[in-house]
């Protein structure tokens, strides 16, 4: 897929936009892009917790969803992970379950993906 592909900079945006201020670092997507199915993806983690968020796109929201249910499915132990889709893209972040910042940054970019960017 082109880095420049419309699509592609509006996940960045979102992402972006729940991520605020916070010190992050990219990261690859976890699972991988293709384990899932998806065209593409990228991720990052937080500095300050143990929050890492993954972002798909997919050829629709169909895939997209399927993918939802399939992760959520497979939460370890000890993680919590939410996800939501927005058109052809999802979300999906995990953090140590006792780690309340963590699970703070997960609700946040969970929420600008699934509210009005």
């Amino acid at each position: 897929m082109n880095p420049d592909a419309p699509s592609l900079a509006r996940g960045e945006a979102l992402l972006r936009h729940g991520t605020g201020s916070d010190a992050v670092l990219p990261a690859e997507p976890a699972p991988a892009v293709q384990e899932l199915g998806a065209l593409a993806g990228f991720g990052q983690t937080w500095t300050s917790c143990s929050a890492r968020a993954s972002v798909y796109l997919f050829d629709g929201y169909y895939e997209a969803s399927a993918a939802e249910v399939r992760l959520l499915k497979q939460v370890p132990e000890g993680q919590k992970g939410s996800g939501t889709v927005n058109g052809d893209w999802l979300i999906w972040a995990t953090a140590d379950a006792t780690d309340e910042a963590g699970r703070a940054v997960i609700e946040r970019v969970v929420s600008s993906f699934a509210g009005e960017e």
